[in-house]
Order: structure tokens, then sequence, then C-alpha cells
């Protein structure tokens, strides 16, 4: 069991007041108390209730969670980092190819370009390089949100998609994943699909792991709910 740690607690608190520019008798007044209850909390010797630290967060513009655990934090887009450590990404599903017109195992490339406060990236045909869409990652410990909008702007219809992939277990085999999207009628889908780092032949043993399964189709009957598995139980090579 995780152990609370005052004296970072307060180091935190300090440390997040002085990059706002504030003073200890500026941020005790937006709490209602005085410089000396600041003080107390930045010396680990008082801690503020949940109240008080729900209005010392609003004031310096942070999350409850920047204060409790600086180890773990959910990035946003501006401020998004790349999990993967690599710049291309291949994704394999059962889908619907621009190019055959038909379904089909797809397999797509997801390059990632660094900027400086965050990460673009293009979703691009693995045989052309040509780029549909364009969008950013959202990471926490746990999962990937990549998320993608029309590439371009004068496009006939809006067009938005978001792939979940599980990170917790590795980043460095096989990723499941979850897609959401939609057709040329606007109907929403979603499938399961897989990524990985390295460059892989779509073999059928992947696209029959891409199946749903029966105990996920019990699961839908019972609450007309599909939870998707994306647990990373097992690899797939060339």
């Amino acid at each position: 069991m995780a152990e609370f740690n005052r004296k970072e607690f307060a180091e935190r608190l300090k440390k997040f007041r002085k990059e706002k520019g504030l003073s200890q008798e500026n941020l005790a007044m937006s709490i209602g108390k005085n410089s000396s209850t600041i003080a107390r909390f930045e010396s680990g010797r008082l801690i503020p209730d949940a109240e008080q630290i729900f209005l010392l967060c609003n004031e310096l513009e942070i999350s409850e969670c920047d204060l409790f655990n600086s180890s773990y934090k959910i990035r946003n887009n501006e401020e998004s980092i790349n999990p993967f450590g690599v710049n291309t990404l291949y994704i394999y599903y059962n889908g619907y190819y621009p190019t055959s017109k038909k379904f089909d195992k797809c397999k797509f490339k997801i390059n990632i370009i660094t900027k400086q406060n965050y990460c673009e990236l293009h979703f691009v045909d693995y045989k052309t390089n040509k780029i549909y869409m364009i969008g950013h990652i959202e990471t926490d410990n746990f999962m990937a949100f990549l998320k993608f909008n029309n590439y371009k702007p004068t496009s006939p219809r809006l067009e938005c998609t978001q792939i979940n992939i599980n990170i917790a277990n590795s980043i460095d085999r096989l990723m499941r994943g979850v897609l959401f999207c939609t057709n040329g009628k606007y109907e929403p889908s979603c499938r399961k699909c897989f990524i990985s780092k390295t460059d892989l032949d779509f073999t059928d043993e992947m696209l029959e792991e891409l199946k749903i399964t029966t105990r996920e189709f019990e699961e839908m009957e019972k609450i007309n709910i599909w939870y998707v598995d994306v647990e990373n139980k097992e690899d797939f090579e060339q």
C-alpha cells in the first residue's frame, strides 16, 4: 500500500506556488486563510483538508494528482509525450480498405512527429503513404489515446477516429487496442486492432484474434455493451 509523504506533499505545494508567482499571503487569501497557514502547509506541519486542497489546486491551476503524486500524470494534447519511443507505429485491423473498396486486412502506419509541446500524429496508408488523418496523443500510465480528424479541412465530411491502446503491460510486444470510427454514411463502428512498433506481416492468425469472442457476445446479450478485451496476452511474430 502506498504511504502518504507529508514532506513531498509540502515541497510540491511550495514548488507550484512559486511557479505561479504567488506569495504565501496571495495564496492564503484565495482559501480564506492567513500566510502562516500556508507556511505550515509548506513545512509539512499541517495538511490541508479536502476543501482547502480543492481551492489551492484551483488557484494554482493544477490537479489534485499533481500534489499527491508527481510520478503519475495524465497528459493532454498540449503537453503530450510519445510513450512508444519510436517515430512510426503499425496498426492492423479488419475494415473497409479505401483503395480496394472492400473489407479486408487493413494495415496502416501512424507517424509520430514530436513538436515543441506535443506529438502530432499522421494516419498514413501503408502502401501509398497517403495521409488520411492527423491527430495527437493523450496518455497516462495505462492507456494511450490516439485521436484523429480529417487531414484536409476541405473534406466533404467530418471524420473523427480514436484508437485506444493498452500500454500497461508492454509497449515492445504486439499491443492490443480498439478503434472507433465512422463510415461514409456516418455509421459508427468499433473494432479490435493490433499495434506494433515493428513492421509485421498481417497474418491470418492475427486476423482470427481480432474477432469478437463468444464471451464478448454473451456479455453484450446481457447488458447491450461491448467491453473490448485489449489485454496483451499473446505475441505474434513474422
